[in-house]
């Protein structure tokens, strides 16, 4: 009997869905997952067909983090784990330019909420939510998850999550912006393919761009954002999507 593959892939008119698909350990990730996951993000890159990515799970939760019951190598390191293992999965989804919409039916707990906040827009069930875990065996948050934290809760209210090993509702996460939106349960994944959909018919090297000088925002000073903003302008104005929609304005506004 053939094993089910760790990550699934399904293109869908002009999007991707991607789901992790190990539903009986909640998808936590091994060496498999990472590697196949990897090579998802990879084939939708190169997709050009491709202009949404929907990256969800199957089963009740999104990821319960790292697959603490997996057997490592004799050699294994945790730093080589990270470097090596996770950074290429989450610089994938933060530097292809399709947008990635992450899709939370449940929780999403330690490098599984990082996988999660990385995602260039996120929308969660009611059910969700983001779990800490980390501190009730005694690590700290990895994945990046420090650096996310802090850029949406400020830092005395990460410290707190991180060290108390705390969660964050559907609800608190919207709040917080970690979450664009919540819905319920059941209307989870119609509800991101609506949502996908209509960000397909925008331009894509606009939607691209715009991915790129929000990621670089973070550590841009005023003077090169708007640089950087002035050499993307000019790629979007030069496309025939810009030129023909700005044609159509006009056409629109000089008959009323």
């Amino acid at each position: 009997m053939q094993a089910q593959p760790s990550v699934t892939y399904e293109v869908v008119g002009a999007i991707a869905w991607v789901r992790l698909n190990r539903p009986k350990a909640l998808n936590a990730v091994n060496a498999d997952l990472r590697e196949a996951l990897l090579a998802a993000l990879k084939q939708a890159e190169r997709d050009p067909d491709v202009k949404i990515v929907l990256l969800g799970a199957v089963g009740r939760a999104f990821c319960a983090g790292a697959d603490l019951m997996e057997d490592k190598p004799a050699d294994h390191t945790v730093e080589e784990e990270l470097l090596e293992g996770y950074r290429p999965v989450l610089e994938k989804i933060t530097r292809m330019p399709q947008p990635v919409i992450g899709v939370a039916p449940g929780v999403a707990a330690g490098v599984g909420a990082a996988i999660l906040m990385s995602c260039d827009l996120v929308m969660m069930a009611e059910q969700a939510r983001i779990y800490m875990a980390f501190s009730a065996i005694g690590l700290v948050p990895d994945g990046g998850a420090t650096w996310l934290l802090y850029q949406h809760l400020g830092y005395q209210r990460a410290f707190e999550l991180i060290v108390e090993g705390g969660s964050l509702d559907a609800q608190a996460c919207l709040a917080a912006g970690i979450a664009n939106r919540v819905v319920a349960d059941d209307e989870l994944e119609a509800a991101a393919e609506t949502w996908a959909k209509e960000l397909a018919t925008r331009s894509a090297l606009a939607s691209a761009e715009a991915k790129k000088l929000l990621r670089a925002a973070a550590t841009s000073t005023l003077a090169q954002a708007i640089e950087s903003e002035t050499v993307a302008q000019q790629l979007c104005m030069d496309s025939d999507a810009s030129r023909a929609a700005i044609a159509e304005f006009k056409n629109r506004s000089a008959d009323k």
